[in-house]
């Protein structure tokens, strides 16, 4: 049976994986603090925000894969086996080489659970992507031509450039932007019955402005990037605010346009009562209905801007018991040695509080393993006598091509004997070998 951590590029992209939460975090935290000093700005600028933000993401975690799988993880060498008192002392680097230790034999598994959450929401794409250009675009009938005038009347004065066509459809209950190059805006075919036409033109005006915008482009990347980091709290937060504010966007184009908040807030109030059912849109598509409705109609009529009172920080709470998670597992790692049960049965014994005597030279990569780029982490469980030497050594995981280096390895190094309540004492400990090629 091949084992998965012998896959370079499915090693990279695991630790890229488990990387990528606290970086996300970090650049979430940052835009959160962002936006809140921009919180009585434009809501453009909070939009390129948050934008940026998830952008930045997305290139730190492509930055990280390809820095990883260039042989730069700290825990890689050239063309050598590299070994670490993982153990001594609490600096960072002992405390990396634990993490590693603790994750890598996972790291396969995190790889392939994101691959399967990965594929499940490219397929979500595909059907939305189906239905928009499928049903929903095929079901487009030419409007009053009338309508046609006020359009390309509306059009100019929003000061969109590129043609826009204007279709009625019994498949939206919303109206909808599809397409960036040659974009089309859908109404449902009840909206000109049920809204008057000074407010059917204010809703009009907030989807020309997503053409103008180019939302629907940058609505595809966003869902992209979704697909991407689909498991990360931080992504999910962004992508709600990021949402929000491009309809804020919109809504004060229309209202520039159309001259009277008040009939613009009339007419979102109109569309949500039009509505027979809520999500018939998927989210790759720009619609009027978009956001959530009190507040922006309060946002509308208020003097200053108003936000949702939910804090981000519930968004991070996955996050942070995640990190608890790490914390506890790393603790259970170092507790004290179990005492023996007979005075000839090795202790078993954490590797941080054994004291190494001598570390020898990192040995030559194994030559078939090289040839085959075979790489992975070794753990060897080593025991030594009441004196420090080492009297058996046993690979338990890693790649079998790696095991006889591993423990050939391990057995000659040298140690301090252990000490259990100042009697020289046998002990157990397991001893951890990333073997790593660039």
């Amino acid at each position: 049976m091949t084992d998965l951590s012998s896959f370079p590029l499915l090693q990279a992209m695991g630790w890229a994986l488990l990387h990528s939460l606290w970086q996300g975090l970090l650049l979430v935290l940052l835009a959160a603090t962002a936006l809140w000093l921009a919180r009585r700005r434009s809501a453009e600028l909070r939009y390129a925000i948050a934008f940026t933000t998830l952008g930045l993401l997305v290139l730190t975690f492509a930055g990280t894969l390809i820095w990883v799988s260039a042989g730069g993880e700290p825990l890689s060498t050239a063309n050598a086996v590299l070994i670490t008192p993982m153990g001594e002392g609490g600096s960072f680097g002992g405390w990396v080489f634990r993490l590693h230790a603790i994750f890598g034999l996972w790291i396969p598994w995190l790889f392939l659970a994101w691959f399967l959450g990965f594929s499940f929401r490219l397929v979500q794409m595909g059907h939305a992507m189906t239905w928009l250009y499928g049903p929903c675009l095929n079901s487009l009938q030419p409007p009053p031509v009338e309508w046609l005038t006020r359009f390309e009347a509306l059009r100019a004065r929003t000061r969109v450039q590129i043609p826009v066509r204007l279709g009625l459809s019994d498949r939206v209950d919303s109206l909808v932007v599809l397409g960036w190059l040659k974009p089309v805006v859908l109404v449902p075919a009840a909206a000109l019955l049920v809204l008057s036409p000074e407010a059917l033109e204010a809703l009009l005006a907030h989807e020309l402005a997503h053409v103008r915008r180019g939302d629907f482009l940058a609505n595809l990347v966003q869902t992209l990037a979704e697909a991407l980091l689909f498991y990360h709290p931080a992504v999910w937060w962004l992508s709600r605010r990021i949402r929000q504010e491009r309809e804020h966007c919109c809504d004060d184009a229309a209202v520039n346009t159309c001259g009277d908040p008040i009939l613009y807030a009339s007419a979102l109030v109109g569309l949500e009562e039009l509505r027979s059912r809520s999500n018939l849109i998927p989210d790759l598509a720009p619609a009027a209905s978009g956001g959530h409705l009190m507040l922006r109609i309060q946002r509308l009529l208020r003097p200053h801007p108003t936000h949702a009172t939910g804090s981000p920080v519930a968004a991070f709470i996955p996050a942070l018991l995640l990190a608890t998670a790490l914390g506890l597992t790393t603790l259970s790692a170092t507790t004290t040695p179990k005492p023996a049960t007979r005075v000839s049965d090795p202790v078993e014994m954490d590797f941080k509080k054994i004291r190494v005597k001598h570390q020898p030279d990192a040995p030559a990569y194994p030559p078939e393993a090289k040839a085959q780029r075979i790489q992975g982490t070794v753990v060897v469980v080593v025991v030594i006598d009441a004196q420090g030497k080492v009297q058996d050594a046993k690979a338990i995981s890693g790649p079998p091509e790696l095991h006889a280096c591993a423990v050939g390895y391990a057995k000659i190094w040298e140690f301090e004997p252990v000490k259990v309540k100042g009697k020289p004492v046998p002990a157990r400990f397991k001893l951890t070998m990333p073997f790593r090629l660039r």
